[in-house]
């Protein structure tokens, strides 16, 4: 057995069974393990990707595929990505003057998806509301709208 943490979400993995199956996922976020982003000889610096001479070309590096040289990596994780997703979304707040805390955020993102979602399947007419009583989906759907002239 093996312990190791995910490429994709950083969640710990315990009790891989070795050698990897080309089957087995993360389970917190569902991301191929066998696949090159989780193996020892995976290089950004390389070409190919990848520090093995001997292995075939991967064109998905995220996707599970059937390296014969795989190794799980327990590094191959970066923690830079979540750091950028962060600013990101923390600019993409600011645009819409989004001033909620980070856990109203988190209770309330899931119905404000849905919202956004139900706005953009209702093929109505229906005029929008003023700029200070709409919700933030309802203010990307009007700036959205406003930048496709429509």
């Amino acid at each position: 057995m093996a312990t190791a943490t995910c490429w994709q979400c950083g969640a710990h993995l315990s009790n891989i069974i070795t050698p990897v199956s080309r089957r087995e996922e993360c389970s917190q976020c569902h991301s191929d393990i066998h696949a090159c982003k989780m193996c020892q000889h995976y290089d950004t610096h390389n070409r190919t990707g990848c520090n093995e001479e001997r292995a075939e070309f991967i064109v998905d590096k995220e996707r599970a595929n059937f390296c014969e040289y795989y190794a799980l990596s327990s590094r191959a994780f970066d923690d830079t990505k979540l750091i950028k997703q962060r600013q990101a979304k923390a600019q993409l707040a600011a645009l819409f003057d989004d001033e909620e805390c980070d856990s109203e955020r988190h209770d309330n993102h899931e119905q404000k998806l849905d919202d956004a979602i139900n706005i953009s399947q209702n093929h109505t007419q229906e005029p929008l509301q003023s700029p200070h009583s709409e919700t933030p989906a309802q203010a990307a759907e009007r700036k959205l709208r406003e930048l496709l002239n429509q």
